[in-house]
């Protein structure tokens, strides 16, 4: 059995969210018009999330979660991995700390 790699616990949640995506990460990305997502938290920890989503990411693309675990602004993030899960996509995501 693989080691858990993870440095803060994993909540389960089921919270549907908004989330963007920054276009600059995605040469091939549709025009800015298309960039708001709905998807839904599956996993929640002080340091990242997974995701469930219907959209198509890569590993290294930034989105940006809204109403993510009571945070008031939006979550910057990197997405670590994607795995295709019954027609859906499974994300997992880093958050990004950014200076105040």
């Amino acid at each position: 059995m693989a080691a858990e790699l993870r440095k803060y616990p994993r909540i389960n949640t089921a919270l549907e969210i908004n989330y963007s995506m920054d276009e600059s990460s995605d040469s091939d990305a549709p025009s800015a018009t298309s960039s708001q997502f709905i998807g839904t938290v599956t996993d929640l920890s002080k340091s990242g999330a997974g995701l469930l989503v219907d959209q198509v990411h890569r590993p290294d693309d930034l989105v940006c979660l809204e109403g993510v675990g009571g945070a008031k602004k939006p979550l910057n993030s990197v997405v670590k991995w994607v795995r295709k899960s019954q027609g859906k996509y499974r994300i997992g995501v880093k958050f990004v700390r950014t200076p105040a």
